[in-house]
Formats: structure tokens, sequence, C-alpha cells
């Protein structure tokens, strides 16, 4: 991702990112906001269904999610998953760095697709 050549070229996918044998790189990538405007959000599903691959307590534990969060988002997995997935990554802070906006707004990254309009 730090390779000029590749800036128009290359994008990363943080679906699996919040996946426990993922989880040394969440903190690394929120502080890489130069990388944020090449990052799009997947759902990586059925994957944040399987319940012990996900540790909401390690991103409290480790002053990534907000310790109050977790039980909502624990409360929450009982009835979608997938939100689950998406509001853990939105909720997701490193040194007072989030994730940015534009990851979530995928549309750009499919051009040509019908919008609706």
């Amino acid at each position: 991702m730090d390779e000029p050549r590749y800036r128009a070229t290359l994008a990363g996918d943080i679906s699996a990112i919040t996946q426990t044998n993922r989880l040394s790189v969440c903190a690394a990538i929120l502080e890489r906001t130069e990388w944020h405007d090449r990052l799009v959000n997947g759902s990586d599903y059925p994957l944040p269904g399987v319940v012990p691959i996900i540790s909401l307590g390690w991103f409290a534990d480790h002053d990534l999610l907000a310790a109050d969060a977790a039980p909502v988002l624990r409360d929450l997995r009982n009835h979608n998953v997938l939100l689950v997935d998406f509001v853990l990554k939105r909720s997701l802070a490193y040194k007072g760095k989030r994730f940015a906006n534009a990851i979530f707004e995928t549309r750009r990254w499919f051009p040509g697709v019908a919008t609706g309009t």
C-alpha cells in the first residue's frame, strides 16, 4: 500500500480484520489514514456469525472499542451478525483515529452499476 506506483491500482478489503487471527493489524490500519481512501468494507459472511472468531472483549481490552460498546454489540449479535460486523468496524478507534466514512461507502468501487435513478 505504500508503494507509489501501485497507488492507482491497489486497494484493500477490511472484511476479515476483526477475526481473532488478524487482530494485530487493526490498530495499524486505523493509524494508516493515508490508506483509507483505498480500503473497502466487505462482509466476509458467514464468518461474522461464527461467535468464537470475533472477540469483542479483546477490542475493549486493547482500547480499540469503548468498554460500554461490547455488551451492546453482544446483544445485537443475537439478532444480526452482519450489523454487528458493520457497527464494530465503525466503532473501532485507535489513538483518536477511526476508519474513514468512505470505507463503508462502496458505490465508488462498482462503476456502471445501476443506481436506480
